[in-house]
C-alpha cells in the first residue's frame, strides 16, 4: 500500500504537470540488489537472480494495473551489468580521486544477516534496520568512501535558494552533517610494515603545523593487533608539518564528539600543556605566541596543497562504509596484488560480473567461488585474488536519478548533454525515512560528479514531497502482548474484547504488517474497485506528508462522488439532447443568474484547486475542492438551466481535466460523454479542445478579470487578504507589491520595528503571499535557537 501511495501521487503530479503545457520525465527503475533479495531467495532455495526477475515482473504488472503513466523505455535495474557497470564505473572515479579507500575499522556486524553495517543502518536501540538482531562490534579491513570531504558543501548546500520545501527535512540533514566547525587532515602510521592511514579531526587547524602529540583511545581499530611494546613505539607522520609523532594510548582525554584520536599543541595551547602534565609525559618544549587565525588558514592552505586534507568537516560525521560481505551486490572492481596492492580494473574490463551461483551453496559471499576470486594483476600479470566485498546498495542507489535521463548510453553513465535543461530532477518523493540516509548519498554523489565535470549542477533534487506512512488498525491482547486478527475481535461499548477469551484487547494504528495482521492487499482494491477508485482512496482525506489511516470506512465517500459525477454527465447529455429544454429561452433570467455564480465559483475553484495541486501538492486538499465544485453543480439546479448553461458546461468541464490526473480513465470515460452531445456552447473557448481527449487537454485557468488573493504575512502571522484582478496580480513586482500592503492598516499597525527583509511568492492565476520580517522575528528566532542550545547542552 505504501507502494501504491507513492507512485498515485507521482503519477498524478506528472499527469498534472503535463496538463500544464510542460515536458514531463516521469521514469521507474528497480532497486534490485541487496539483503531483503537475498535472504528471500535462501528461504526458497532458488538464486537472487531468478528471485529478483520474477518479483519485478510481478510488481510492475501491478504498477500497470494503477494505470500509473511511467516512461518504460527509460526502465533500469540496479543489478543488471548493464547498470552496475557504471556504478564500478564510478567506484574507480572516486578511487582515481582518493575519495575511495581501504581502512581498519571497528564496524557494527549483523551476526543474522551476516555482514556489515554502517551507521545510518543501526537504529537508536542498536539493532539491525533489516533483520532486528542486536548489531555485534568487529574490526575489519573495509572499503569507504570520503564523504566528509564534502560535507562543508553539503551542509551549505542546504541553505540554497534552490530547494523547494525541504521543511524539516533540512534540518535532519544538518543535523546528521553536523556543523562544520573543523578540519581533517591524513596522517600515516607504520603498523607491521604496512603504511595506514589517520584521519585526524582539530577544531584548531594551526595545531596541524604545531602539533607535538597524538592521543588514541585504547579501542581505536588500528591498535587492536599491536603487542604492547609496539603501542609504546607507536610514530605518526604529519604531512603538513612533515615531522614524526609520537602516538599514546589513553582513554583519559577530552576527545571531539565521534573521534578517538585528538592532536596536541601544548606550545600553544594552554589546555593541552595541562594535559601533557596530568599524565606526566616528558615535556621537552618551548611555549609560543602565534596568530591563531593566521595559522589556522596556513595550515589548511598547506594540507590543501599537499592532498592530504584541509577540507571542513564536523567531528562526529563519519565516512561512508560500503563494504558488504555478501553475494547479491555490486562487485567492488579492485584487485588485491601481493607486489602492486590494491590495483583498480582497467576501465575497458568493466563490468566485473558476478559469477553464477549454485542455489545449495552454503556460502554467501564471494570469497568461497575460487574461479572467480583468481584472476591475474593488470599492472604485473602476477597472481592475484579480486575484491570480494560487494558494494552497499545505496551505492546503486546513489546515482540512478542520472541514468535515466541517458539509460540506453553504453559509453558512459550518461552524457552532459542529457542533463542539460533537465538538472536537477524537479521533485523527489519519498518516505521520511530516506531523508537522512538515501537523499544524504545521492547529494554527495551529486557534488562529486559535479566537481569532476559530469553533470551541470550540485544539487541533484529541487523540491521534496515527503509522503506519510499508510497505518492500518492492529489489535492487541493486553494480558499477553499477542496481535491478534480483526476477525477474532468484537467491539463492546467503546472497548474491544478478544471473542474467544473475552480478554481486554487494545487497538492502535501503526504501520501495516503481517505479523500484526493489520495489511491490506492492494490487489483486493483493484479486483473490487479498479484502479481509479484506489488512486482516489489513496490520495483523497489527508495530503500526502501525513500518515494514513486505512480503512474501508473512506470506501463510500470516494465511491458517491465517483457516482455522483457520473449521474451529472448523464443528466448534462439527458437536458442538453431534450428538444424541449435546449435553446429555451423562457427563463433565460434564471440561466443568466446562475452563469454569474457559477462563473464566480468555477473561477474560485480552480485558483484554488490549481494552488494546491500544482504548488504546495496538498493532492487531498485539491480533491476537496473539485468535490466542492461537483456539490455547487448538483445543488438543485433546474433541467433548464443544465440544458442552456454555458458556464455549467464550462465548469463541468474544467472539473473533469482537472480530476483527470488522479483518476485518468473514470474521466476518460465522463469525457467521452462531452464529446457525445449534439450541442456544446463552449465551443470557442481556448481553454478546451473538443477534439481531444481529456488528457490532452490544457489545465484550466482563471479568467483574466476574476479577483485573486494577494495575502500579507508579518513576521509569519497573516495580517492582510486583498482582492487582485488576476492580470493585474499576474504582472505585479515585488517592489508592487510592498508599496501597495504598506499602504494597508493592518500591515502598518503590525510592524513595530524596522523591516529586515521581504520575500514574495506569486502563484500565477492562482493567489500571491508577500512576507515581511521585521527586527522582531529576528530576535524572536535568535531567542528559540539560543533556548534550543541550552537546552541541548544541559
Amino acid at each position: 500500500m505504501g507502494h501504491v501511495r507513492v507512485y498515485s501521487i507521482s503519477d498524478s503530479i506528472a499527469r498534472i504537470q503535463k496538463l500544464q503545457g510542460k515536458n514531463v520525465i516521469h521514469p521507474i527503475g528497480w532497486d534490485a540488489f541487496g539483503l531483503p533479495a537475498e535472504n528471500a531467495a535462501l528461504e526458497r532455495n532458488i538464486l537472487p537472480q531468478k528471485w529478483t526477475d520474477s518479483n519485478i515482473k510481478a510488481m510492475k504488472n501491478q504498477l500497470l494495473q494503477l494505470g500509473l503513466n511511467f516512461d518504460w523505455e527509460r526502465e533500469i535495474s540496479t543489478c543488471n551489468p548493464d547498470y552496475y557497470k557504471w556504478t564500478q564505473y564510478i567506484f574507480l572515479k572516486l578511487f582515481e580521486n582518493g575519495l575511495a579507500y581501504q581502512s581498519k575499522a571497528k564496524v557494527n556486524w549483523d551476526p543474522v544477516d551476516n555482514t556489515v553495517l554502517a551507521d545510518e543502518q543501526v537504529d537508536d536501540n542498536g539493532c539491525s534496520w533489516r533483520s532486528g538482531a542486536k548489531v555485534e562490534k568487529k574490526t575489519l579491513t573495509q572499503w569507504f568512501i570520503k564523504t566528509t570531504k564534502y560535507a562543508k558543501q553539503l551542509y551549505d548546500g542546504l541553505s540554497s535558494d534552490s530547494l523547494g520545501n525541504w521543511k524539516d527535512i533540512i534540518n535532519l540533514q544538518k543535523h546528521w552533517i553536523g556543523e562544520c566547525d573543523g578540519v581533517v587532515v591524513s596522517f600515516k602510521v607504520k603498523i607491521k610494515n604496512k603504511v595506514q592511514h589517520l584521519e585526524i579531526w582539530s577544531s584548531e587547524p594551526y595545531k596541524f603545523i604545531h602539533g607535538d602529540y597524538i592521543f588514541m583511545k585504547k579501542d581505536n581499530a588500528m591498535l587492536q593487533e599491536l603487542s604492547h611494546e609496539e603501542i609504546n613505539n607507536l610514530k605518526c607522520y604529519n604531512p603538513v608539518s612533515e615531522k614524526e609523532i609520537s602516538v599514546y594510548v589513553c582513554d583519559d582525554v577530552n576527545y571531539p564528539e565521534g573521534r578517538d584520536v585528538y592532536i596536541a599543541s601544548p606550545s600553544v595551547d594552554a589546555d593541552d600543556y595541562k594535559l601533557i602534565r596530568c599524565l606526566n609525559i616528558p615535556l621537552d618544549i618551548q611555549r609560543i605566541d602565534i596568530n591563531c587565525n593566521k595559522e589556522n588558514e596556513k595550515g589548511i592552505k598547506l594540507a590543501q596543497s599537499k592532498k592530504v586534507g584541509g577540507y571542513y568537516s564536523s567531528s562526529k560525521l563519519k565516512d561512508w562504509l560500503i563494504s558488504r560481505q555478501r553475494y547479491w551486490g555490486t562487485p567492488i572492481p579492485i584487485i588485491h596484488c601481493p607486489s602492486c596492492g590494491a590495483v583498480p580494473v582497467p576501465y575497458e574490463d568493466l563490468p566485473v560480473v558476478l559469477p553464477e551461483k549454485k542455489t545449495d551453496e552454503a556460502s554467501l559471499s564471494l570469497s568461497s567461488i575460487e574461479s572467480w576470486v583468481n584472476c591475474k594483476c593488470p599492472q604485473c600479470s602476477g597472481n592475484a585474488r579480486r575484491e570480494c566485498d560487494t558494494m552497499d546498495t545505496f551505492v546503486d542507489s546513489s546515482w540512478y536519478y542520472y541514468r535515466y535521463l541517458d539509460p540506453q548510453n553504453k559509453q558512459a553513465p550518461f552524457n552532459i548533454k542529457s542533463l542539460a535543461g533537465v538538472t536537477p530532477a524537479n521533485c523527489y518523493i519519498g518516505g521520511k525515512e530516506h531523508a537522512v540516509l538515501h537523499l544524504y548519498y545521492a547529494r554527495f554523489m551529486s557534488y562529486f560528479l559535479h566537481s569532476i565535470g559530469l553533470t551541470p549542477t550540485q544539487e541533484p533534487f529541487k523540491k521534496l514531497l515527503v509522503q506519510g506512512m499508510i497505518m492500518g488498525q492492529s489489535y492487541k491482547v493486553k494480558s499477553t502482548g499477542k496481535y491478534i486478527p480483526p476477525d477474532e475481535v468484537e467491539q463492546v461499548g467503546k472497548g474491544y474484547k478478544e471473542k474467544a477469551t473475552g480478554e481486554t484487547v487494545l487497538a492502535q494504528w501503526e504501520k501495516m504488517s503481517k505479523s500484526k495482521f493489520n495489511g491490506e492487499n492492494p490487489q483486493r482494491l483493484l479486483t473490487e474497485y479498479g484502479c481509479d477508485t484506489t488512486r482516489l482512496l489513496i490520495l483523497s482525506d489527508v495530503p500526502p506528508e501525513t500518515s494514513r489511516k486505512w480503512s474501508d470506512a473512506t470506501l463510500p465517500g470516494a465511491l458517491n462522488w465517483q457516482h455522483r459525477l457520473w449521474r451529472t454527465i448523464r443528466e448534462f447529455l439527458k437536458h442538453r439532447n431534450n428538444p424541449e429544454l435546449f435553446n429555451n429561452t423562457t427563463l433565460g433570467s434564471q440561466v443568466e443568474e446562475f452563469d454569474t455564480r457559477t462563473w464566480n465559483s468555477r473561477n474560485y475553484f480552480i485558483a484554488t484547486a490549481t494552488y494546491h495541486f500544482l504548488h504546495t501538492q496538498k493532492l487531498s486538499v485539491g480533491i476537496s475542492r473539485l468535490q466542492s465544485l461537483t456539490a455547487i453543480l448538483r445543488n438543485n439546479v433546474p433541467p433548464l438551466v443544465v440544458a442552456n448553461s454555458k458556464e455549467f458546461e464550462l465548469a463541468l468541464a474544467n472539473l473533469i481535466v482537472m480530476l483527470s490526473p488522479i483518476t485518468p480513465h473514470f474521466c476518460s470515460e465522463l469525457w467521452a460523454g462531452f464529446l457525445s452531445a449534439p450541442h456544446r456552447l463552449s465551443n470557442n473557448i481556448d481553454a478546451i479542445d473538443w477534439n481531444k481527449e481529456v488528457l490532452q487537454q490544457k489545465w484550466p485557468k482563471v479568467d483574466s478579470k476574476y479577483p485573486l488573493s494577494f495575502l500579507c504575512k508579518v513576521d509569519g502571522a497573516d495580517r492582510c487578504d486583498l482582492k487582485i484582478i488576476g492580470h493585474e496580480l499576474n504582472n505585479m513586482t515585488e517592489e508592487k507589491a510592498l508599496e501597495i500592503m504598506l499602504k494597508e492598516k493592518l500591515v502598518k499597525d503590525r510592524i513595530k520595528t524596522d523591516i529586515i527583509k521581504t520575500k514574495y511568492e506569486l502563484y500565477p492565476d492562482c493567489r500571491a503571499i508577500l512576507h515581511i520580517f521585521t527586527e522582531r522575528s529576528a530576535k524572536v528566532k535568535k531567542n528559540k535557537i539560543d533556548e534550543e542550545l541550552k537546552r541541548s547542552q544541559a
